[in-house]
């Protein structure tokens, strides 16, 4: 068996964005193998803790990924500030023919077009992809999995910071399906009554509306904030709100679109123009939504640029959204990119955006603790992946081990392989949940 398919049939999904299948990534040959290890996200370690204590996995992960890809040229990306993560991955790398690239503290170094233009020089086509410029991009944790899946292990947990007002901030592995609210409890629970979650990020991530829901391949962290705090107030508004607000309010000064990364990047990003299409006029949305098209969603817009806290990154969405729904599903535009003279000086550090978001606060190094997590039962999504969801292929009653697949990729489909994280016994699947209990 080759490493393509160890890679398919462990489920290795991309571990630090929307879980890109990862045996379709090593399918291709490149020039260029890159791994992201430049956390940008406020408040999240995650990457940082799994660099300085599974550096050697994730080298031989490298390693893995370059013969595979046949790539010429393989690179860590990773923060300056993390100067014992580098120091961890250069010791692990030795004599072997990898390199690391050091980043300045700014929001997003972690995007991937961003990774991709810093290390190699170059920029991908407008709508496209790494592997357009000969370059093929990971999360450090995927390269992690990606050893694990060589010697025969599948994916059954996730790496994961739980920090803000929780007693005891932590990075943990934990058990994919493992509910919310017991993944706090390892960080010894809340400090406060009046809470909120976000999951993976404060930027890029989501509100949590259920604290029973569970923990997936994809989920980088959880952040326990007061219900009360400006960003959990903004998250929390209906999407209807948000766009009435962004209707009656923009001024159209453009500052969210002048600091928006992927503009400064030289793609047709120009959020302010998108905020049009929320009734500035009886037609041309359509028109100002082509803006909209190429947006990474990393929040900056509407979180840091704008200076009256309004939505465009929102509107971005909903434009992309409504484009779609007219089948205007890909971007038809330019394709050659220039990029923006000022791009360097108009960076954001991640210390300034941490101060206007207000959680500097909650800053803690949140270190990585080794526990051993048995929860009672997991519920594993069957959909955690881009593409179609697994299918189920075990019954209600049936015992399961640990590892043991429970979701395969439907036949000729985009998808990834799902094991279950624990042994015990199926007891439900349901709305494309497996639910097992431990055994006894």
């Amino acid at each position: 068996m080759n490493l393509v398919e160890q890679i398919k049939n462990a489920g290795v999904i991309g571990a630090g964005g929307a879980g890109f299948p990862t045996h379709v990534k090593m399918s291709a040959t490149a020039e260029w193998v890159l791994a992201n290890g430049a956390e940008c996200e406020p408040l999240m370690h995650k990457d940082r803790e799994l660099m300085l204590h599974f550096a050697d996995e994730i080298v031989k992960g490298m390693q893995l990924a370059k013969k595979a890809t046949k790539a010429k040229q393989a690179v860590f990306g990773i923060k300056s500030k993390n100067a014992e993560a580098i120091t961890s991955i250069k010791k692990a790398i030795g004599r072997q023919h990898l390199s690391v690239h050091e980043f300045e503290d700014y929001y997003p170094a972690g995007d991937e077009y961003e990774i991709v233009h810093e290390i190699t020089g170059k920029l991908i086509p407008a709508g496209g992809i790494p592997l357009e410029v000969g370059a093929v991009v990971n999360n450090v944790e995927t390269l992690y999995n990606i050893y694990q899946a060589s010697l025969g292990i599948p994916v059954t947990q996730t790496f994961l910071t739980i920090t803000g007002l929780v007693k005891n901030p932590i990075t943990v592995w934990v058990p994919v399906g493992m509910r919310v609210s017991e993944v706090i409890a390892l960080a010894g629970g809340v400090t406060i009554d009046e809470y909120a979650v976000m999951e993976s990020g404060l930027m890029m991530g989501k509100l949590i509306e259920n604290l029973e829901q569970p923990v997936r391949k994809t989920t980088g962290g959880l952040i326990v904030l007061p219900k009360s705090h400006q960003l959990i107030q903004r998250y929390a508004k209906p999407e209807k709100q948000k766009h009435r607000i962004g209707h009656s309010a923009c001024d159209q000064c453009s500052y969210c679109t002048e600091l928006c990364p992927r503009y400064l990047l030289g793609y047709q990003v120009e959020p302010h123009k998108v905020m049009r299409s929320l009734g500035f006029s009886m037609m041309g949305s359509e028109i100002w939504n082509k803006s909209a098209q190429l947006c990474s969603g990393c929040g900056l817009c509407s979180l840091y640029s704008c200076p009256e806290g309004l939505f465009p990154r929102e509107a971005c969405e909903k434009g992309i959204r409504d484009l779609q729904a007219r089948g205007d599903k890909k971007w038809d535009g330019e394709r050659e990119v220039t990029k923006h003279p000022m791009k360097e000086s108009r960076r954001v550090p991640v210390k300034l955006l941490m101060n206007r978001l207000g959680v500097t606060e909650y800053e803690s190094h949140a270190a990585y603790t080794p526990l051993t997590v048995e929860p009672a039962s997991v519920e594993i999504a069957l959909n955690q992946n881009i593409g179609a969801p697994a299918k189920s292929v075990v019954k209600v009653g049936e015992n399961v081990e640990k590892g043991q697949l429970i979701g395969a990729i439907p036949a000729d489909k985009l998808g990834a392989a799902v094991h279950a994280s624990i042994s015990g016994r199926v007891t439900q699947i349901n709305n494309d949940m497996v639910t097992i209990e431990r055994d006894a």
